[in-house]
């Protein structure tokens, strides 16, 4: 959307990881829960590490579970946090 009013963004490359990833505990938690020893090009910690670093400055609210693995059903389960749907 941000391409057709700014030209600029639209020559713009992805980049991955993202340079703000490793700041944003929404990423880092996540991500933390499936690759915890992984370090991402760039970095100089493991993604668990970062986690912790920015766990340790954000809101503990600033992230929650919205669900659950169930291993026996083989799917997940929403968390009583979860938003129901619409």
């Amino acid at each position: 959307m941000d391409a057709e009013t700014d030209p600029v963004k639209a020559a713009q490359l992805l980049r991955v990881p993202h340079p703000a990833a490793a700041d944003r505990l929404f990423v880092l938690a996540p991500l933390a829960d499936l690759a915890p020893g992984l370090i991402p090009p760039g970095w100089h910690e493991t993604v668990e590490t970062a986690r912790r670093r920015q766990a340790s400055v954000e809101a503990p609210d600033a992230i929650r579970p919205l669900g659950d693995w169930d291993a026996i059903e083989g799917r997940w389960r929403r968390t009583s946090a979860a938003p129901q749907p619409r």
